[in-house]
């Protein structure tokens, strides 16, 4: 008995030790796993600056957004308007980040947007806003697709998957899949995210594999 009941213990705590690698694991952001270096994943938010990433204006948002990185996120501090954008452009590509914003947060991510001009109209904004007078809530590509309803965690991470491949859209929340369609608008350009006055939000663990065609 004292042997099995030793036994018992001793795989208690193994378990005790995975369970604690994974959390750990699943704890680290901003940085790429094994398999994601293996597969071609590429880190495009370092966790400590913003290396990588412009802030631009608009004739609507003519501050920049004020852009910081702090606690290892790129943060809106919602003190001006203003957009942030990659310095590379993308075609065809899985896109994965997480965003923390309070539930009546309005803002959102750029996607195949031009450097000039609005980057809601030169490309698509990808809503992260519950409460769209048109109806282009969360999850929506704004004026072109519509997701189902969704509702943004309080003050939490969220996670985003965004898959842009060819005139394909999947956008995934969270783990649940909240809009699957079709748009030809748009083939090309940066990844972008929105600041608006009065709405903090924070992007961290931005990760992108492009796809090929």
């Amino acid at each position: 008995m004292r042997l099995i009941a030793s036994y018992r213990f001793i795989l208690g705590m193994v378990w005790v030790i995975v369970a604690a690698a994974v959390a750990g694991a699943q704890d680290r952001p901003n940085a790429l796993t094994t398999n994601e270096t293996t597969h071609g994943w590429k880190q495009l938010f370092d966790g400590k600056s913003l290396d990588g990433w412009q802030p631009y204006v608009t004739s609507t948002a003519p501050a920049t957004g004020d852009w910081v990185v702090a606690d290892g996120a790129i943060v809106c501090p919602g003190t001006s308007a203003g957009w942030l954008a990659s310095n590379e452009t993308f075609t065809n590509f899985e896109l994965k980040l997480q965003f923390r914003a309070s539930e009546k947060t309005n803002s959102g991510v750029f996607l195949r947007s031009e450097k000039e001009g609005a980057p809601h109209k030169t490309g698509y904004e990808l809503q992260i806003w519950d409460y769209q007078p048109a109806g282009y809530n969360t999850g929506s590509l704004v004026g072109s697709l519509k997701a189902q309803p969704a509702t943004i965690l309080d003050g939490q991470w969220n996670d985003y998957d965004i898959t842009a491949d060819g005139d394909h859209y999947v956008i995934v929340l969270n783990g649940k899949t909240i809009l699957d369609g079709h748009d030809a608008k748009h083939t090309e350009g940066v990844i972008g995210f929105q600041c608006q006055k009065g709405n903090k939000i924070e992007f961290r663990d931005i990760r992108l594999l492009p796809l090929q065609k």
